[in-house]
């Protein structure tokens, strides 16, 4: 991760509903998606999710890297929904594209 400078770059956080057979949803029963982001070029830095196993995160993370919340949407979408076979898919999906939302209002500001 390049070196995160508050003001330059935003942590935006948001949360997605799992269904009821997700093992997220024994314990946190929705996705929480973290995402530190360029505030102006929307490009991702980092990102975290709270999902049970160690090994999904990683999967997940590097999804994310060096993708752009502004303009990669489609292929983050589509990556996820061609190499990651998980319960909270959909979801993730959906608390990516509420990322963007955020980060436009941000934007906006």
């Amino acid at each position: 991760m390049d070196f995160i400078e508050p003001g330059k770059h935003v942590c935006i956080v948001t949360t997605a509903k799992v269904n009821q057979q997700n093992p997220i949803y024994a314990v946190h029963e929705v996705i929480c998606l973290v995402l530190v982001v360029e505030k102006e070029t929307g490009a991702i830095l980092d990102c975290d999710l709270n999902v049970v196993c160690e090994l999904t995160r990683k999967f997940i993370k590097a999804i994310f890297a060096s993708k752009n919340l502004l303009t990669d949407i489609p292929e983050i979408q589509s990556c996820i929904s061609e190499s990651y076979f998980g319960a909270s898919a959909k979801a993730i999906v959906t608390a990516t594209k509420l990322a963007r939302g955020k980060l436009l209002e941000i934007q906006e500001k």
